[in-house]
């Protein structure tokens, strides 16, 4: 990196501020904060933390004051505690949004799902969800991979672990490959400090995916969802995404759907495409 670019990431680091509410169970959840205008919630996805959607809420700055939540386990937050459900998200959510007084949300894919459950108790003004992690369906063998991801986490194979989620989570073609052969992929792409994050929240990771199990097919619940909804999903994500999708839009009453073509389900992380999804939530959310 030269000197200029040092420079400059430096300066955008610290543009940001740094904040914590406690929620309900005395959990202290971190955050950390630019910009200018109404308050904004970003809600980031299970193997994330709000450092990676820095240049997601950069680009919202200029018209909202952006709180980027560290999930409890993450960050500047505290652990998810041995009592952990999705519930707990939602009591975190609201400490922040107390603490903020945020009328807008945003959530990544679990983060989505945090947001939709904290809608059917917040009142928000309007709020986007990009790819949430929603399962509209239960079926016997859909949920294999989740004993198969514990068992290498108790064998200590991480990178076994990891490719379990993948071909689970069914969002990357991966899931058509054989294990080791995707377990071999992985490791030459995905390296250095990204492998070190993804490592050490992959225990999170587990215990999130458990909930999303436990909630499969109880989407009819967000019909008590009076906000205004933005459902996002990118173009090159599977049919079971968009298939989701309009479950959702069917399902909550105040809703917009849009797809972005070129994008699937990582696009709002720093190291695909934030800023274009950045422009379309912020477009819908100021007009």
């Amino acid at each position: 990196m030269d000197i200029v670019s040092a420079k400059i990431n430096s300066n955008f680091r610290d543009s940001f501020t740094h904040s914590t509410a406690v929620s309900k169970d005395g959990t202290t959840i971190g955050y950390q904060s630019i910009g200018k205008g109404p308050s904004l919630i970003v809600i980031h996805g299970a193997l994330s933390t709000s450092n990676d959607f820095t240049k997601f809420a950069q680009e919202l700055s200029d018209s909202f004051t952006v709180h980027v939540m560290d999930r409890r386990g993450r960050g500047w937050s505290g652990p998810q505690g041995i009592n952990y459900t999705i519930n707990k998200e939602c009591e975190d959510v609201k400490s922040v949004q107390e603490a903020t007084k945020a009328t807008y949300v945003f959530g990544h894919s679990y983060g989505g799902l945090v947001a939709l459950e904290a809608a059917r108790t917040h009142t928000f003004k309007k709020m986007a969800v990009y790819e949430p992690g929603v399962s509209i369906k239960s079926t016997p063998t859909e949920w294999d991979w989740l004993p198969e991801y514990e068992k290498d986490m108790n064998k200590k194979d991480f990178r076994g672990a990891f490719a379990s989620f993948v071909k689970g989570a069914a969002h990357s073609p991966l899931k058509k490959l054989p294990k080791w052969y995707a377990k071999f992929i992985l490791r030459l792409v995905i390296r250095g400090n990204h492998w070190n994050q993804i490592e050490k929240l992959l225990p999170e990771n587990l215990i999130e995916h458990r909930e999303v199990k436990r909630l499969a097919s109880t989407f009819s619940n967000y019909q008590m969802i009076d906000t205004n909804v933005l459902l996002i999903s990118g173009g090159k994500s599977p049919d079971s995404v968009h298939q989701m999708i309009r479950v959702l839009d069917e399902t909550i009453s105040l809703t917009q759907t849009l797809i972005l073509p070129n994008l699937d389900h990582l696009a709002p992380d720093n190291k695909y495409a934030p800023v274009e999804v950045a422009q379309h939530v912020k477009r819908y959310l100021l007009s």
